[in-house]
């Protein structure tokens, strides 16, 4: 890459630019708290060079946190380089791929990582980082065909244990239960794989067709019990550790345009393999053993040694379907999703099937200067619930804020609920500001 870049001619570097953005923001708690639980400022460097036979693009972030303990992270979000050919492009390196149509989870759009350490204080187009692989797109008129190779498993950025946004539920029990990340080391094995045919028609119908060879992003978590502890001293423990598997997948994209202001999407994700864990005793016992030392011991000698920590592989389908229309100037788009997971057993810890919701409402204002936002998102089961509400005003060129809230809630739930719910962080709800100076 650095050998094209340096045989180009000087004159080839001329039209590089560099942009970015400045970014303070600040959260607040709305429950009696009143903690201040994110607080940062972001500047972003983006740096492009067309260059004769493609071009060179690189984006960075320094990030630094004050909320509680100052710190400063510098994060490589793209690092790519273009070539391109009559009818193709090759990008190689760390950069950023967007499949699918759906706004409130990720269904087919998988590929890239995300970053999830503070959740919902940071902005959607912050939260997906760059990929290191090695994309060639062929193009047959408007329609074309994407390959993507990537060398490893890149998984998403989750919070540790001790924050406030960990996904899942701490279990305040008489035995430890310590979580811990991945433990594998990565091999050939990991190496994944991505193949879309996009069908760009002249009518109103946008089709993808992928394939995949991929780890899918939510991980499941290994169980390892250790009755004795390494003296005497020390009480039993549960080890639980995120596992990650590759498996061959099978996706669909649609958006159909049936009317002036009406359009259908359609969106589903088939994994062939997917990590579930899975429990020897009922939910009941384990609950029943929070309070109590005696019966928690109980409880894991029901439990044994096995090599598979307690994972079991099954198909599953995750699927959307929503419509979007624009009514009196205001956008409207809502979508439903269903988790469902092939011949299920009762022993799993997740539910068969898992539905929810999202609902997008996007309007302007003042010749489109300030914009009014609200996403949520409802899950079924539990009644749980996200909701956001932001104004966006554009102050002058280069120049915007944004006041917001997000709130979270819903049923009390289990502490081995199989689910991801928005209730764990109703004592999370905030309200923010975020200004912004882009250059």
């Amino acid at each position: 890459m650095l050998l094209c870049l340096a045989s180009v001619a000087p004159h080839s570097f001329a039209q590089s630019g560099i942009s970015g953005k400045f970014q303070n923001y600040n959260a607040i708690q709305t429950t009696p708290d009143h903690e201040l639980i994110a607080a940062r400022n972001r500047f972003r460097v983006q740096f492009n060079r067309p260059i004769d036979i493609g071009g060179f693009y690189a984006e960075a972030d320094i990030v630094q946190r004050y909320a509680q303990s100052e710190s400063v992270e510098l994060q490589l979000r793209e690092l790519y380089f273009d070539w391109f050919f009559d009818n193709s492009d090759l990008r190689i390196g760390k950069q950023q791929i967007n499949w699918g149509v759906a706004n409130g989870s990720f269904v087919t759009g998988i590929l890239s990582p995300v970053d999830l350490r503070e959740f919902l204080t940071q902005d959607p187009s912050d939260l997906i980082l760059g990929v290191t692989a090695a994309n060639l797109t062929r193009y047959f008129g408007s329609s074309y065909i994407q390959a993507v190779l990537s060398p490893t498993i890149q998984q998403d950025l989750i919070p540790s244990s001790s924050s406030r946004w960990f996904p899942l539920q701490t279990i305040d029990a008489p035995i430890p239960v310590n979580f811990r990340g991945e433990q594998n080391s990565r091999t050939v094995s990991d190496i994944q794989a991505a193949l879309r045919y996009a069908w760009r028609s002249h009518s109103s119908i946008d089709l993808d067709l992928m394939l995949y060879y991929w780890a899918h992003p939510m991980p499941a978590y290994a169980l390892e019990i250790n009755l004795f502890g390494p003296t005497i001293f020390d009480p039993p423990s549960v080890n639980l550790t995120e596992t990650y598997k590759t498996s061959p997948m099978a996706g669909l994209s649609m958006q159909w345009q049936f009317h002036d202001n009406w359009s259908l999407q359609l969106e589903g994700l088939y994994v062939h393999n997917r990590h579930f864990t899975f429990l020897p005793v009922s939910v009941n016992r384990l609950e029943a053993a929070l309070d109590d030392f005696g019966s928690a011991i109980d409880v894991l000698q029901d439990f044994e040694i096995r090599d598979d920590g307690y994972i079991l592989q099954k198909p599953w389908i995750h699927s959307m379907i929503g419509l979007r229309t624009e009514i009196y100037g205001t956008t409207i788009d809502l979508q439903g999703y269903l988790e469902t997971i092939l011949n299920y057993e009762d022993r799993i810890l997740p539910q068969q099937y898992f539905p929810y919701a999202s609902l997008l409402l996007n309007r302007s204002f003042l010749r489109d200067r300030l914009q009014m936002i609200s996403v949520s998102r409802y899950n079924f089961f539990a009644e749980d619930f996200w909701f956001q509400l932001q104004g966006v005003y554009e102050l002058s060129d280069g120049l915007e804020l944004a006041l917001g809230t997000n709130l979270f809630g819903g049923d009390e739930v289990s502490p081995f609920y199989g689910h991801f719910s928005f209730n764990q962080f109703r004592e999370n709800s905030f309200l923010f500001s975020r200004i912004s100076l882009f250059f």
